[in-house]
């Protein structure tokens, strides 16, 4: 059977039963005259959903997150209020026009639209039978059995509709059904904190006031969502201004460019190896793309000088560390940068340059991009207008059994550990690509 076949027969399954549950819930609906309540809270619910919040997990990458929805949790408190019924009929017209917004928007299929449509409303079915087992619809909100029926709710509604949608993946992707439901509920319980305050929050106001006291709670939610639309706005100035000024390190010479590229890439992967948090990972990777940047402020007759240098000219390019932390000391978002770049050239035995620091005094992130700098400089550039004009290019072989020489004394003996065994896995797997 195909995976088109496959997903035939299971659209059709869940939409009979979708149907079956929303002709046994209309009759209820319409005789206790909601459909007014019903509609003002489908408008608020769908201008919530259309408009969701993006809440980043790292302040450093606003890109990195979750979204926020409050049409669950809506839904939920409208279980608790006016029963599971009037449920199962909101989540049915919140997620088919939404939906069916975001397909004319994004040019997504309507088909999806329809199939996640029946799966929110037998998620909602579901937490109302859950829900109504310990709580009276329509009774005081301020007890613990609502508290407890609403957690209830949530967990219900968010457990099987995580269950509908994995079976939905396994079958149009033709993958394991438990490797996708792992992946699916792994956040389910950071999902349900999130959404509980949200949920208990609107029951409140929807008992008290009807549809209108939904008003209450989705103005602060508009207000929280302006702001993260702010600050990743903010977030996106920050990267591009990286961008930028690598751009601008880039252009110095021939040979910065490429090198530049291949430092930013391996110290982000040994900083990872080393454990660091995933965010400082990206920041090491940000500083070591500017690591010389004050290199653009050098005398380029000395940069692209091809003979060897003396030693007047090497002490102007000893400065480029501190001339790039002094570019950059007035960019505050750019501050957790600047020691590492002002640093990556300090040395453990206290032989660097600028201040001369030893060992942990220096940052563990100057320490990374010192020993990847040396490597890339070793073995030269990957075209001949990358190499250095006043080097030649050692084999991996010779690089790797130099910076085994110089642990403890030029490198950090614990990065430089871990950059060789990330340089013989890279090369393996080279090796391996190049003879398949």
């Amino acid at each position: 059977m195909s995976w088109q076949e496959r997903i035939r027969y299971w659209t059709v399954t869940l939409g009979a039963l979708a149907a079956g549950l929303l002709a046994l819930a209309g009759t209820p609906l319409i005789h206790e005259q909601l459909l007014p309540d019903l509609l003002g809270i489908v408008v608020l619910a769908i201008t919530a959903e259309l408009l969701l919040i993006r809440y980043p997990l790292r302040p450093e990458y606003s890109d990195r997150g979750i979204w926020l929805s409050v049409s669950t949790p809506i839904v939920i408190g409208v279980i608790l209020v006016y029963g599971w019924q009037f449920g199962v009929w909101l989540d049915a017209l919140i997620t088919l026009l939404a939906g069916t917004v975001t397909v004319y928007l994004r040019n997504t299929r309507l088909r999806w639209v329809a199939v996640n449509t029946f799966q929110s409303i037998l998620s909602a079915w579901a937490a109302g039978i859950a829900t109504t087992a310990i709580f009276d619809t329509g009774s005081g909100v301020w007890s613990v059995a609502a508290a407890g029926a609403l957690v209830l709710g949530l967990f219900v509604y968010m457990l099987v509709n995580g269950v509908l949608v994995s079976m939905t993946v396994a079958l149009a992707e033709g993958v394991r059904m438990r490797w996708v439901l792992a992946q699916t509920l792994l956040s389910l319980p950071r999902d349900i904190v999130l959404m509980t305050p949200i949920a208990f929050l609107a029951m409140a106001a929807l008992h008290a006031y009807g549809a209108v006291g939904l008003l209450g709670v989705l103005a602060p939610y508009l207000a929280l969502r302006q702001a993260f639309v702010l600050a990743a706005r903010q977030q996106e100035l920050y990267h591009q201004t990286i961008r930028s000024l690598g751009f601008l390190v880039q252009r110095a010479h021939p040979y910065t460019g490429g090198h530049l590229q291949r430092v930013s890439m391996w110290a982000r992967r040994v900083a990872e190896r080393l454990g660091l948090p995933p965010d400082r990972c990206e920041l090491v990777y940000e500083a070591a793309l500017l690591h010389d940047l004050g290199k653009t402020v050098l005398d380029e007759r000395i940069l692209n000088k091809p003979d060897r240098l003396t030693p007047e000219e090497w002490e102007e390019i000893r400065k480029h560390p501190q001339l790039g932390a002094e570019i950059l000391r007035d960019t505050p978002f750019l501050a957790p940068i600047i020691p590492w770049i002002a640093l990556h050239h300090e040395r453990p035995d206290g032989a660097g340059y600028p201040f001369g620091l030893k060992g942990d005094q220096i940052p563990i992130e100057a320490r990374v991009i010192a020993v990847v700098d040396a490597f890339d400089a070793m073995i030269g550039g990957e075209a001949p207008n990358q190499r250095r004009p006043h080097k030649r290019p050692l084999s991996l072989d010779e690089a790797l059994a130099e910076l085994e020489q110089g642990a403890g004394k030029q490198f950090d003996p614990q990065v430089a550990a871990v950059f060789r065994q990330v340089v013989r896995e890279w090369r393996t797997h080279c090796e391996a690509k190049a003879g398949a």
